[in-house]
């Protein structure tokens, strides 16, 4: 059979997709003072890809964590307003009501009735056999009285149009359901076919069956553990500290009380670098198109630009004239004058108080008129706190904290509108110390770890958040040019603390950040410009006892670690976690989220969870990245708050940034348990002094390694002792088992175990 009719087989397999229209139209889609607009909300969106993605950033529109993976794309919640709608159409995003968005449990009627004609529709004969299939996870899970199987896999063709169907036991062996599987596309690269399905039994096996005569099967494994050890099962266990959202002063001024109330085992560490502040220029845009001018305080707003006033008075000579009284300033200025002449006026009669600039891209040409009366500056903002830079601090937790034990930072609220991540960062250590002298679990991660906190990591943009503007995501600090610096912008200002950073970053070519400053992602100007970014890597680099951190997010529903991000042609990633790393990584996520589910039987998915450029999309200049490629720190980033599964409709629902409180409490008691597991790992990493066993095993098809533990294998055959730097056993693919080995017999392979806790083990084998 010829490749184009195994071609035009497999296209017939496709699943159908819900055909989906745009508005026409186009518009600016900026927020302009100038005209009354809807205020933006969260929608949601269909885009086809990861360029498309990136687009809508450049363009200024903010994309937030709610991005979920779909057979044909994305599902992507933007800030919106209507007036948006047309230039997001534009640009390949389309609104979706919630009845039309992609679930995987009603796409599971059209993939299963595809299933049952899937043997006769491939047109293969049994005999032939064109490619091999590989499974990657295969997940069983329950959560809200529902069971699920996710499943990966892929065809040795490593191409979209490789149909694969998934069929699964009822853990007896007998047939219990079948599906055809998505591919899963990113950047133009064929990653693997992936599913999330309903099944009402555990199942024992999957087969994964290609169009093209492939197959292979694998068990099913539980995903998390059901029988934990938690301390919450202590009735005299306190928890559930805090009884409403906390602005940064707030959540600064508890780690500071319980700092000095506990000062044999807590401390608090001022950080290098003060932010750049809760503050901003006073500023009044007068005028309207090409004559409109933006005038802006040379003083902060709170240090004397939110006295001025600006008054345009239609009696004075061309060019115009400018008097000041005090902060008063008048503009003289003919009937004929431009706006170019009041600018020049303003900057040289009144230069020591403001600046004036064109409106955007407006030009200064126009005539400009007199105003009603005088325009007052304001720089708008209204948290009732000291505005100026803030003093960034961790509260430090241990009884040697002299570096001879492990140490974790936990930072929170590196976007400013996710309200809940301090909370949950503030309840782990509101409980540690709460309870250290009558939980065992709280006495020994204090006796054991060294930790470092951080409630909010953007407490300027995170006090703009709750005070000004809800949807803000970046800090404050503007560094945009004069065509995007007038008041309209003042929502948009800001670096995404979470792509400043130098490793994998949009200046090297990275994918997923924004060069454009009022994008949502847009990094800076420069790597680690912002001095929220340089403190977590100053942090690390004074303390090399730092081996594990946790950057907590909201709402996606996601654990994250390395690769985070690729360039883009080629889908390049920087250093991809070695096998021993990588499965390190598994086994604390599922220790970590174990005790997430057991609260309120909240999931996070398997197929959420891996480096997030292999689950999800490329994040450039993040500070996963940052510190496990530059420090050897293992690091997390935590999206909390995700999808919980809706009994009623079937359906993953999704969370929000500013939850209703009664949903904010449990996710913050959920996740806080998570963050105390994160500790619990840290202390049994620091006693572990037991050596992997690791042997090497054949199954008819080759040799793998099999090992007690987490653990980097490094191998020789040619007789030399094995080294770090010798071969190492590797992954056979993205998110698969270690590869499968081809030895001739009479080889002798003498191998070197390390596990984490960097404990070693030899040993060799005579292959027969």
């Amino acid at each position: 059979m010829n490749r184009t009719l195994l071609l035009s087989l497999l296209t017939a397999l496709l699943v159908p997709v819900l055909a989906l229209s745009a508005t026409a139209g186009t518009v600016d889609g900026t927020r302009n003072p100038l005209e009354a607009t809807e205020e933006r909300q969260p929608r949601t969106f269909h885009v086809d890809g990861r360029a498309a993605l990136d687009a809508i950033t450049d363009a200024g529109h903010d994309v937030t964590h709610d991005v979920e993976r779909t057979p044909t794309g994305f599902e992507a919640e933007i800030i919106a307003a209507d007036a948006d709608l047309p230039e997001l159409a534009t640009l390949g995003a389309v609104p979706l009501p919630d009845d039309t968005r992609f679930s995987w449990d009603r796409e599971a009627v059209a993939m299963r009735e595809a299933a049952t004609d899937f043997p006769r529709r491939s047109g293969l004969g049994q005999a032939m056999v064109l490619d091999s299939v590989a499974i990657g996870r295969v997940d069983y899970f329950t959560t809200k009285g529902q069971g699920f199987l996710s499943v990966e896999a892929k065809s040795s063709l490593e191409d979209a149009s490789a149909a694969l169907l998934l069929t699964w036991d009822d853990g007896t062996g007998a047939p219990a359901g079948a599906q055809v599987m998505t591919a899963f596309t990113d950047s133009g690269e064929y990653m693997y076919h992936r599913v999330v399905t309903t099944v009402e039994v555990e199942p024992s096996t999957v087969t994964v069956l290609s169009a093209l005569g492939g197959t292979a099967s694998a068990p099913a494994v539980g995903w998390l553990e059901d029988d934990i050890d938690s301390p919450m099962d202590d009735p005299d266990y306190r928890t559930g500290f805090i009884d409403g959202y906390m602005d940064p002063t707030e959540l600064y001024d508890r780690i500071d009380a319980l700092a000095a109330a506990h000062p044999d085992v807590a401390e608090i560490v001022h950080l290098p670098n003060a932010t750049n502040g809760y503050q901003r220029r006073a500023q009044a845009t007068i005028g309207s198109g090409s004559a409109a001018v933006v005038v802006s305080s040379v003083a902060w707003g709170h240090e004397g630009g939110n006295g001025i006033t600006v008054s345009i008075e239609g009696d004075g000579p061309s060019p115009a004239a400018v008097t000041v009284d005090g902060t008063d300033i008048t503009v003289h200025a003919s009937a004929t004058a431009t706006a170019a002449e009041v600018i020049d006026a303003l900057n040289d009669g009144a230069g020591d108080l403001v600046e004036a600039h064109a409106y955007r891209t407006s030009g200064d040409g126009g005539t400009v008129t007199p105003t009603a009366g005088p325009v007052g500056l304001t720089d708008d903002l209204s948290a009732p706190i000291d505005p100026g830079p803030f003093d960034v601090r961790a509260i430090r937790i241990g009884r040697h904290r002299d570096g001879s034990k492990p140490g974790v930072l936990i930072i929170a609220q590196d976007h400013a509108r996710e309200w809940v991540p301090p909370l949950v960062a503030l309840e782990a250590v509101e409980r540690l110390l709460a309870n250290r002298d009558t939980d065992p679990t709280s006495a020994d991660i204090i006796e054991n770890v060294d930790i470092w906190v951080i409630p909010s990591n953007n407490p300027d943009g995170s006090h703009y958040s709750m005070y000004d503007y809800d949807l803000q995501r970046k800090n404050m600090t503007n560094h945009c040019d004069p065509t995007r610096s007038d008041p309209g912008y003042r929502d948009s200002w800001g670096v995404d603390l979470n792509r400043g950073y130098s490793v994998a970053s949009r200046h090297d070519g990275f994918a997923g950040a924004s060069g454009t400053c009022t994008a949502s992602t847009f990094s800076g100007h420069d790597e680690l410009s912002e001095p929220e970014a340089r403190n977590v890597v100053e942090l690390v680099e004074a303390n090399d006892n730092i081996r594990f951190f946790m950057t907590i997010h909201s709402n996606g529903g996601q654990l994250f670690w390395q690769p985070g991000a690729y360039i883009a042609e080629g889908r390049l990633t920087p250093t991809r976690p070695p096998l021993g790393d990588e499965t390190y990584y598994w086994s604390m996520a599922r220790r970590i989220l174990s005790q997430v589910k057991a609260y309120q039987d909240t999931v996070v998915r398997p197929d959420k969870v891996g480096g997030s450029s292999d689950v999800l999309y490329s994040s450039a200049g993040n500070v996963r990245e940052e510190l496990y490629v530059n420090h050897g720190v293992y690091a997390f980033g935590w999206e909390v708050g995700g999808a919980v599964w809706d009994t009623t409709t079937r359906t993953w629902s999704s969370g929000s940034f500013q939850p209703s409180w009664a949903q904010a409490r449990g996710e913050y008691m959920e996740y806080a348990s998570g963050v105390t597991e994160m500790w619990r790992i840290a202390a049994d990493h620091g006693r572990d002094t037991t050596a992997p066993v690791v042997t090497l095993e054949g199954d008819g098809d080759g040799w793998t390694f099999t090992t007690s533990e987490p653990t980097h294998v490094y191998y020789t055959t040619d007789g030399s002792t094995p080294t770090e730097q010798s071969t190492a056993w590797m992954a056979s693919g993205i998110r698969e088992r270690g590869e499968t080995l081809d030895f001739p017999a009479g080889t002798t392979v003498r191998w070197l175990a390390v596990d984490p806790a960097g404990n070693a083990a030899e040993g060799q084998q005579l292959i027969g």
